[in-house]
């Protein structure tokens, strides 16, 4: 693997990571909003329920960024393969010559 790949990984990994905290802040903001509004305070429940949009909102994009690098990997790693094969059919050809 190479140290591009390795970066590109981490930076999956990062964002896949930043994503689950984000997404666990929003379902938190969603159920303190809810104990707010039973308790009778809609005020402070609108604004809970806000952040909560906020953080999913963050969550999405963090997702679609890992997604992002998890193709731009997969294409990098594919076009590898792709010259590898391109060598090995060359070394055979060479070979049976």
């Amino acid at each position: 693997m190479e140290l591009g790949e390795t970066m590109l990984d981490s930076a999956s990994a990062r964002a896949v990571e930043e994503e689950i905290e984000a997404g666990a802040e929003a379902a938190e903001g969603v159920n303190a909003a809810q104990a707010e509004q039973e308790r009778g305070q809609p005020d402070v429940s609108v604004g809970l329920l806000i952040k909560a949009m906020e953080r999913e909102r963050e969550s999405l994009d963090l997702l679609v960024q890992g997604f992002d690098a998890l193709r731009q990997s997969f294409e990098e790693r594919r076009r590898a393969l792709e010259q590898q094969e391109e060598i090995l059919n060359e070394l055979a050809d060479h070979l049976n010559s």
